[in-house]
């Protein structure tokens, strides 16, 4: 590139960022009083009237019981003025603060019958819960019996983890300014890895310094990959490269005139911005450089390199059947697995036209769809294409009807009478691959099913009854029948036709699984997660409800109702959260520490279990 083009480029630059600084100080208005600001902003709301509580609303529970321990580091010294949490889970609703001594011994006593999470976090030190296997968990908690005095709990708090770096442009120089985030890697139950926000409850989003330095603290060890912010991708400061012509015409002397054209811009001139970008410098977050960070670790010189590439452009046209280009709801989004940039962009076209500019490389979808009116089926269209390079794209999109899903809803039972409204049974058909689209259905008092807007593609069936309708009985789904093969609970695909013998039965026969766990002494244990995990890896999808999880009580006795029959696997654990349930890796783990049952329908099993086993 040559000097001039250099020195244009940054004038564009600057000038871009010069507007968007212009547009946002347009919403402040900068020169305005404080009066005037008041003014404008109109009165303030009336206050609500203070509420009465009663003493009985505001009061904590209480009782004999206590928790009492240590917070230590890494070197089982202790760690003084660390903040310690009791918080009651379940029905106890109870939260109390303390703060470790020069011992960092802690103490919180008069605690009723219950379970409680306990945690302890200080600056520069992740949140770390009693039972967890990494900061940021809830982790196992203490179940108190009536006058339990649980003594002896030790918190180990690890320093946290962390990067540290320079974001610098496409000439080399820092950047400040840019909004960088520190990524997780994870499994999908697909098998694929993915790349997402961290955990909730640690701060991985920074912007770069004057000098275009960051740094990323507080991090729990695991593995990450460094890149911008996901909301920067969705920024457009798309900007065009000077012709040689316009350099020419701008740089003319005074007085002399321009020659003839000179100074129009190229028509289909490409435009350019910055492309989300991953360590070291790539565009594709899985293809980037995964690090993994040990408690304390302070990565340094991870370093970004922006990339400002020729923006792509597409226009698309949508077509009906009947030959209008009516406005439909255009929805664009990235195939890729990677949340970092599972973004989408939605907008109603324009009489049948939708364009989109700054799309960066990668791969798109472009969805289209009509709702149905007038007596007319509601239309759909989906196109898939790949941009790179600044290339402009002219897509056409022709409607066609959507499918029709048809079947009916049954009730099997020997004594309990099927819902008297099965308008409000909930039966639901979820698209794997277009997670936007819109299906509405309908039952009527026979149960016969429809459900119109489907498009083709891989599907899964949920459906429940809700409470208020069930009369006291538990219905669960028994199976899910299409085209004649039972795919109740798995995945299966609707052909370009219309299924017309959808079949959802309920029953109200349920299964029991419970049991006792009890330690290697013999006493019994309450402070795990007991997990049931399908043996047949085809049911691994997210929501499913052959995957389950639920707690002891107070005696160490649990309980799984209405798990579907089958072959399981069960584990405990003493660290889990919702989304585990939802990674591959980790039900690979429980599952290679667990016992295998199988139940059958109707089955009342019981099941102990013998921690540490």
């Amino acid at each position: 590139m040559t000097r001039d083009k250099k020195t244009a480029l940054r004038l564009a630059l600057a000038a871009a960022s010069v507007f968007t600084v212009a547009s946002d100080a347009a919403e402040i208005r900068l020169g305005q009083t404080a009066d005037q600001v008041v003014a404008a902003a109109g009165p303030p709301p009336a206050s609500r009237p203070a509420r009465d509580f009663s003493e009985k609303e505001i009061a904590s529970p209480t009782g004999s019981g206590a928790i009492e321990g240590t917070v230590i580091d890494l070197e089982k010294k202790p760690v003084r003025r660390a903040h310690v949490t009791i918080e009651g889970t379940g029905d106890v609703r109870l939260n109390r603060t303390t703060i470790t001594d020069e011992a960092g011994h802690f103490a919180v006593s008069d605690l009723p019958v219950g379970r409680f999470t306990v945690s302890a976090e200080k600056t520069g030190y992740p949140r770390v819960s009693y039972g967890a296997s990494r900061p940021f968990r809830a982790g196992s908690g203490i179940f108190l019996q009536a006058g339990q005095q649980a003594k002896d709990i030790v918190l180990t708090l690890a320093p946290g983890a962390g990067f540290t770096g320079v974001v610098y442009d496409q000439f080399g120089e820092p950047r400040p300014g840019v909004p960088v985030q520190a990524w997780e890697i994870r499994t999908s139950l697909s098998g694929e890895r993915t790349v997402d926000s961290p955990s909730a409850g640690v701060e991985t989003l920074y912007t770069t310094d004057e000098q275009g330095r960051y740094r990323i603290y507080g991090l729990a060890p695991g593995d990450y990959v460094m890149g911008t912010a996901w909301f920067f991708h969705g920024q457009s400061f798309a900007v065009r490269i000077l012709t040689d012509s316009e350099l020419r015409a701008a740089f003319q002397p005074q007085g002399q005139s321009a020659a003839p054209g000179a100074g129009v811009p190229a028509p289909d001139s490409a435009r350019f911005d910055y492309s989300p970008v991953f360590s070291p410098g790539v565009v594709d977050p899985l293809a980037a450089g995964v690090m993994r960070l040990e408690a304390g670790e302070m990565r340094t010189g991870v370093d970004l390199r922006m990339q400002f590439q020729p923006m792509s452009t597409v226009e698309a046209t949508v077509s009906a059947p009947d030959g209008t280009q009516p406005s439909a709801r255009m929805t664009l989004g990235r195939r890729n697995i990677a949340d970092a940039l599972n973004t989408m962009t939605v907008s109603s076209s324009n009489g049948g036209r939708y364009r989109s500019t700054s799309l960066s490389p990668g791969d798109y979808r472009l969805s289209a769809q009509l709702a149905a009116a007038d007596g007319k089926p509601a239309l759909w269209a989906i196109s898939d294409f790949t941009v790179s390079g600044g290339q402009a794209l002219t897509l056409s999109l022709f409607l066609q009807p959507a499918l029709v899903v048809t079947g009916a809803v049954r009730f099997e039972s020997a004594t309990a009478k099927p819902p008297a409204d099965l308008s409000r049974v909930s039966v639901l058909l979820s698209n794997a691959d277009v997670n936007d689209l819109e299906t509405a259905r309908s039952i009527d008092a026979s149960g016969a099913l429809s459900i119109t807007g489907v498009i083709p593609g891989n599907y899964s069936v949920r459906a429940s009854v809700p409470a208020g309708i069930a009369g006291g009985t538990v219905w669960t789904v028994k199976s899910v029948l299409a085209g004649g093969r039972d795919v109740t609970d798995r995945r299966f695909e609707i052909p370009s036709s219309s299924v017309s013998d959808l079949t959802v039965t309920f029953t109200d026969v349920t299964t029991e699984l419970a049991g006792a766990i009890t330690t290697a002494s013999g006493s019994a244990a309450t402070d795990y997660f007991v997990i049931a995990i399908p043996a047949d890896r085809a049911y691994w999808l997210p929501q499913s409800r052959r995957i389950a999880s639920t707690r002891p009580d107070g005696s160490g006795r649990y309980q799984f109702r209405a798990l579907p029959p089958g072959e399981y696997r069960i584990a405990l654990t003493t660290d889990l959260v919702t989304s585990d349930l939802r990674d591959m890796s980790t039900l690979d783990r429980l599952a290679a520490q667990s016992v295998g049952v199988t139940i059958a329908v109707g089955d009342r099993k019981t099941l102990d279990l013998r921690a540490g086993r």
